[in-house]
């Protein structure tokens, strides 16, 4: 009986404060991103059952609330979770970032095999351009400002995935 008396004795301004609350979280969950829908939503529904509380519910309503309105919250958790590691709904927070890990750490590994390597520039590095290293072409960062084009460099290091070359002398 305790159960129908938290809905049934509600007053319209909880009332509107759950549902808008509840429908701003569903807008989160279907599309997440800035976190405004996901926010209001929860200060609309926190403030919801604060109103309907001093409405005149008695303790065991109110708790009753309380795990409906969590148990709401962590539905649109998984359904979110859910849906981004399938691809359902656009992810941000959980897209799957072990693929770009990986190809990240692939490609560091293949550069830092670089390191030492000599080789010659295809275009002018006015600190950015290119250049061939072992029958490859490669974007490259010059150390010092400028090096002309068909000069011999060597791979110095690597910096945030990037090839760091100064002018060598052969």
């Amino acid at each position: 009986m305790d159960f129908a008396l938290i809905f049934t004795e509600m007053g319209w301004i909880p009332a509107v404060l759950l549902c808008v609350g509840a429908i701003f979280i569903i807008v989160e969950v279907f599309m997440p991103g800035f976190g405004f829908f996901g926010i209001s939503g929860g200060v609309l529904v926190l403030a919801g059952i604060i109103v309907r509380i001093v409405e005149g519910l008695n303790v065991l309503q109110s708790i009753m609330l309380i795990l409906m309105v969590l148990g709401f919250f962590l539905l649109c958790f998984i359904i979110m979770v859910i849906g981004a590691k399938s691809g359902i709904i656009s992810s941000g927070l959980f897209e799957n970032k072990s693929t770009l890990s990986n190809d990240y750490n692939k490609a560091s590994k293949e550069l830092r095999k670089l390191v030492g390597r000599s080789g010659k520039t295809i275009s002018q590095l006015n600190l950015g351009g290119k250049a061939k290293i072992n029958g490859k072409i490669y974007d490259v960062q010059s150390i010092n400002s400028f090096i002309e084009k068909g000069a011999h460099i060597k791979v110095v290091q690597i910096k945030d995935n990037q090839i760091m070359v100064r002018k060598w002398f052969e």
